[in-house]
């Protein structure tokens, strides 16, 4: 696509709106001015040209002149010659009248300019420093300073969006690299299961040792690879793909779903629906991605227990919440939980041999996705509880 080339700045168009205003109103307070003086100049010369044709009748026509006095031609030829000024003196008038307007016209664009160049000022700093930015340097900002004028909010808006970019690029290099990281641990351990396992004097056992822990790290980066995706999945938005879920089957499937699991790892797994009024909770979203949230939740909770405890479900008309027992987390660590492979030392497996540290950043982005309100809180007795709401 072609770029449009703007050759009138808004400068040079201020100006010459100015001046072109100016010239109008000019114009037509000297064009009305002109126009009611040549009336009664009109109206003078009228008056004038009757009273010399009026007749001169009886004895006013005989009754002699005063010594000294004009005569009536002489009175007529110095109405003409007032006449004949008054004319030039409205030609003049006319040209001086055009003259004026056009310097009103020139000094008004003039004014214009300097007025325009001083109210747009701020935007040649906006446009620089928006020109100016690029991914290295987010951290600028245009911070203008000056009257609460509209100017000044768009350059709130800039900056405030420059804020939101700047935590997304900052949080996409620190997941970029995050997610290297994780990716290059189980790789390193295959290759060297490979090299040292399988040497030309291996036995049988060794080879299937090799192979157990080659198919445990594969599990390992399969998951790793599918939660990657969720997480891009969620990241993108819903894309107008919402619809009415009914919050309490899906929890009932996933539950059941997560019953084996719960069962060996020792752990008492129930769930139950409160709403008021009775009825089903439904809520508005993407059914794949309500789904991947709360067995997200439901995973974490049992995974991230001990033998003798609990994780409860609970439904709500306007969200859900998911409780577990544990070992104690930090209450300032439990919100930083949500982000990309951050994991709790004290928790079984926190040292991601089992898991890959996305669960709680995958239900973070769903529910960001949907618009949800997501609090992760440590229960002083151990474990956590996550409170989903869609309000």
């Amino acid at each position: 696509m072609n770029r449009v080339v703007r050759t009138w700045s808004i400068r040079t168009r201020t100006a010459l709106v100015f001046a072109l205003a100016a010239m109008v109103l000019a114009a037509g307070v000297v064009v009305f001015s002109n126009l009611m003086s040549q009336a009664g100049v009109g109206e003078f010369v009228s008056t004038t040209a009757l009273r010399d044709d009026e007749p001169m009748h009886g004895a006013a026509s005989a009754t002699p002149l005063p010594a000294g006095a004009a005569r009536p031609s002489d009175e007529t030829a110095d109405r003409s010659a007032t006449l004949s000024v008054v004319r030039v003196v409205a030609a003049q008038q006319w040209q001086w009248s055009a003259i004026g307007i056009a310097g009103a016209g020139i000094v008004a664009g003039v004014l214009g300019w300097f007025v325009s160049r001083r109210m747009l000022r701020p935007i040649d700093r906006i446009t620089e420093t928006a020109n100016r930015i690029t991914a290295s340097n987010l951290h600028e900002r245009i911070a203008l300073d000056g009257p609460d004028d509209e100017l000044r909010r768009l350059s709130g808006t800039v900056d405030d969006l420059l804020d939101r970019l700047e935590t997304a690029f900052e949080s996409q290099r620190r997941f970029v690299a995050q997610a290297s990281h994780e990716l290059r641990t189980p790789l390193a351990v295959q290759r060297a299961a490979v090299q040292i396992g399988l040497d030309d004097g291996a036995d049988p056992g060794d080879v299937r040792a090799v192979r157990e822990q080659l198919l445990d790290q594969n599990r390992r980066t399969e998951h790793l690879v599918e939660s990657l995706l969720v997480l891009a999945e969620a990241d993108r938005g819903l894309a107008g793909a919402a619809e009415d879920v009914d919050l309490g089957l899906v929890a009932e499937q996933v539950v059941a779903g997560a019953t084996g699991g719960a069962h060996e790892a020792a752990v008492t797994l129930s769930h139950e629906t409160l709403v008021v009024p009775p009825g089903r909770p439904l809520v508005r979203g993407e059914p794949t991605l309500v789904r991947q949230l709360l067995a997200n939740l439901v995973g974490n909770a049992v995974e991230y227990n001990e033998p003798g405890g609990f994780v409860r479900v609970t439904i709500r008309d306007d969200g859900l919440v998911v409780e577990n027992s544990g070992p104690v987390v930090p209450i300032e660590v439990a919100p930083l939980l949500v982000e990309p492979f951050r994991r709790c030392p004290e928790a079984p497996g926190g040292d991601g041999g089992r898991h890959s540290g996305l669960g709680l950043s995958i239900v973070a982005s769903i529910a960001q996705a949907h618009g949800w309100r997501l609090d992760v809180t440590a229960r002083p007795e151990g474990g956590l509880c996550v409170d989903v709401s869609s309000v």
